[in-house]
């Protein structure tokens, strides 16, 4: 049985339990559940049909999947095409590393000068 047959059911349960109700709240209670009831079941019924319809067009474009597309129909074209779009992405990546700002940190060669200065002296005390 399908999700939306049994959200149905559902919602006609609820409405005979809002008949046979004593009180008004929980008389409104079953009326509100079974109009939210009948909203899933109209909302899973449309889903379905979507994807009935959905699955059919998918084997109509899989019947249609060797019509000629620009990757088989004109190869060289193709691979040319590819072969220009990569050297342009790498030409980009190249002058936009190339002009990031430099760090102009120092404190690296002071600490090299430093310890080629001080090599093999004995360390001092504190």
């Amino acid at each position: 049985m399908s999700k939306a047959k049994e959200l149905a059911d559902r919602a006609r349960a609820f409405e005979k339990r809002a008949a046979t109700a004593i009180d008004l709240s929980s008389r409104e209670h079953y009326r509100e559940m079974a109009a939210h009831c009948r909203a899933l079941s109209i909302e899973h019924r449309e889903a379905e049909q979507l994807q009935r319809l959905s699955q059919a067009g998918f084997e109509q474009l899989a019947k249609r999947s060797n019509l000629p597309s620009f990757q088989n129909a004109d190869r060289p074209t193709f691979q040319r095409t590819m072969a220009v779009g990569i050297v342009l992405c790498v030409a980009f990546v190249a002058v936009g590393f190339s002009l990031r700002p430099q760090a102009t940190d120092d404190r690296v060669l002071v600490k090299a000068d430093r310890l080629m200065r001080t090599a093999g002296d004995p360390s001092k005390v504190r």
